[in-house]
């Protein structure tokens, strides 16, 4: 009885983290069936496969960094929901105060995020000044979703 017992612990457990495992969402309709049934969506973004707008000028280089969050609010919005809007998207974003990496003190660091039915993503990251709440620095990255034919830089997991 007690082997019994034990045998069904371990294959419980066993069952439990196989379960417990993200997945991978490969496309927006993904994504959205994920975040509308309310799971958990964890987003990482490999800063370097993106192409970078500073200052409004098109950078030749982006810099080497990995971030990641999870998606707590998002809004969506239908096709032409917002004036101008031809496509569905998905927007969501999160400010956390950090140490400040490209100087002293502290920092705001706001990501805001826009995803495209079609695939196109817009990030925005800005550093905010704790104080004053002026903007420090401001970049947009630019990347693709879904398209298996490209080298990904965003991932999506369900958690």
């Amino acid at each position: 009885m007690k082997r019994v017992s034990i045998l069904i612990a371990i294959t419980l457990a066993a069952f439990t983290a196989a379960i417990a495992q993200p997945k991978a969402l490969e496309n927006f309709d993904e994504l959205m069936a994920a975040l509308n049934t309310g799971y958990n969506v964890r987003v990482v973004i490999h800063y370097a496969k993106c192409t970078l707008v500073a200052d409004n000028e098109l950078q030749d280089k982006s810099p080497d960094a990995i971030g990641g969050m999870t998606i707590d609010t998002y809004e969506y919005f239908a096709p032409k929901t917002v004036r101008g809007n031809e496509h569905a998207f998905v927007v969501f974003s999160e400010n956390k105060l950090i140490q400040n990496p490209k100087g002293k003190g502290f920092v705001y660091n706001y990501a805001k995020f826009k995803v495209e039915d079609t695939g196109k993503v817009k990030v925005t990251v800005m550093y905010l000044d704790p104080n004053t709440q002026e903007e420090l620095m401001s970049e947009n990255f630019f990347t693709q979703f879904g398209d298996s034919t490209k080298e990904q830089a965003i991932y999506f997991y369900r958690l």
